[in-house]
């Protein structure tokens, strides 16, 4: 009797759970008939190929956030195909891997990267409504054509010689010292160093980031930003990150002084923006924000990269100084500029070197340079279709991108073992050497794009590449370096 009363007190406990069981069955056969019914009315015949996920509506989503790049990667070495549509919470996003097809949409009139900045840009920034729309109508372009000028001949040599002049003062300092220095963190080391300067180069004299170490690693946290879900629990830090450096930048903008003490640059974009109707200075400076997180969002992870390479190997190190030190005048105490390795013997008090020297006779430099952006650089290039799209494969099939979708072009062809080799996974310096002469193949030159392509080449790619070179020429020729520590001995790294 007593073990029959224990069975029937446990009756209702089953029962109970019973019916989460019923729910949970009913959430999963509507989930199993939302995606055969999308499936059916997802794609006609030329579209892209669906490519499903192992799990309904949110795969390819939890597989993007978890792993980023490398998930389209882990795409397309598990299906091989040319062009995909993911589906994604209802909705599709096309990937494009074939690098025909890739460079055919960044070329293509009827997407736009437009609407996917300003859609990232609102999160990132934290824009109003109102902003977004103004940017919409004319700033977002008014703003890039008053940008690319300046980014070119003799005003990207002004704000390139500003940017390496100020990282110069960082590392004069270090050698004023004379003491052996050990970064307990190069990459941040790199990363202060490389902000510090490009902000200099913004905001002049009145640069807010100038003596505030903090401010400096606010602008190095701003990247979580961008997925605007939720900013202020999601991504915490980086909220109040970006609120500090807008009470520091703010007053630059103010009504009065008229943009006093800002390099040409930075006024200029300011003017623009005030003409469109936006005067608060706080709204002006979330948007001149996108200037100092572009500038160093990928420059700086590239430096830090470039000085890893080439510091890990002494054979490289000596020979890419024996190819800048020829190009350096040296001035020694109260006389003129004295060329060539003789000179170093005279205690120079002050060394110079050509930009445009270490650009057009260090072959091996601007190789190394290449090589470093081949392995890192993630590049994603991402497409808004304006309009339905027709685009052709290398083996004339058709494919239709419908109005509305999102593209992703990944740059896969970075780490193509067909393109590079069999040593595509390794560093090698010399591997661009032919790439000026117009010797490498044209699959080489197809798939390599490290800045996007098309229409919409980065701007601020020659800013970049003066940075960088300048830079590790300055640490090439000014110390000698060497691991503090051993990494372990299981270390892949």
């Amino acid at each position: 009797m007593t073990s029959a009363v224990c069975m029937f007190n446990h009756v209702p406990d089953f029962l109970h759970l019973s019916q989460y069981l019923k729910y949970i069955l009913l959430a999963a056969f509507g989930v199993f008939v939302f995606e055969r019914l999308s499936y059916a009315c997802f794609t006609d015949s030329q579209e892209p190929p669906k490519l499903p996920s192992s799990f309904p509506l949110v795969g390819h989503l939890v597989g993007m956030l978890r792993k980023h790049t490398r998930y389209f990667d882990d795409l397309y070495k598990q299906n091989a195909m040319p062009i995909a549509s993911l589906p994604v919470l209802g909705g599709k996003i096309y990937v494009i891997w074939d690098p025909a097809l890739v460079q055919a949409g960044l070329r293509a009139r009827t997407m736009s990267f437009d609407a996917i900045m300003l859609q990232h840009a609102q999160g990132l920034l934290g824009l109003r409504d109102e902003s977004v729309t103004i940017a919409r109508d004319g700033l977002l372009t008014d703003l890039m054509n008053v940008t690319k000028p300046l980014l070119l001949g003799s005003g990207l040599a002004t704000i390139n010689m500003s940017v390496l002049n100020h990282a110069a003062e960082t590392l004069n300092e270090i050698l004023a010292a004379g003491d052996t220095l050990e970064f307990p963190d190069l990459y941040d080391w790199i990363q202060a160093m490389g902000t510090l300067a490009t902000s200099e180069a913004l905001y002049g004299a009145v640069n807010p980031l100038h003596g505030n170490g903090r401010l400096v690693e606010d602008v190095c946290g701003l990247r979580t930003l961008g997925l605007n879900l939720f900013p202020r629990v999601i991504a915490g830090r980086a909220y109040h990150a970006r609120e500090r450096l807008l009470d520091a930048i703010s007053p630059l903008f103010a009504p009065s002084p008229p943009l006093d003490g800002l390099p040409e640059l930075t006024c200029r974009r300011a003017q623009v923006i005030r003409s469109k109707g936006i005067r608060d200075s706080r709204e002006i400076a979330r948007i001149e924000l996108a200037l100092l997180h572009g500038a160093t969002v990928n420059t700086i992870p590239t430096l830090f990269w470039t000085v890893a390479h080439t510091f890990a190997r002494a054979d490289l190190v000596a020979c890419l100084r024996a190819e800048i030190l020829p190009l350096v005048s040296f001035l020694p105490r109260g006389g003129a500029a004295e060329e060539g390795i003789e000179a170093q013997a005279q205690a120079p008090t002050q060394a110079q070197i050509s930009l445009k020297d270490l650009e057009t006779t260090c072959p091996l430099l601007l190789s190394t340079y290449r090589e470093v952006i081949r392995l890192s650089n993630q590049a994603m290039s991402t497409r808004q279709v304006m309009e339905t799209t027709t685009m052709t494969d290398g083996g004339g099939r058709t494919y239709f991108l419908r109005a509305g979708s999102s593209v992703v072009m990944p740059a896969t062809g970075h780490m193509e073992g067909d393109v590079w080799g069999a040593n595509k996974n390794d560093f090698d310096p010399e591997r661009f050497l032919d790439w000026g002469d117009h010797k490498a193949s044209r699959d080489r030159h197809l798939v390599y794009m490290p800045f996007g392509g098309g229409r919409h080449l980065r701007p601020g790619r020659n800013l970049a590449k003066a940075e960088i070179l300048g830079i590790v020429a300055m640490l090439l020729l000014s110390f000698e370096w060497r691991m503090a520590r051993a990494p372990p001995s299981n270390s892949s790294q």
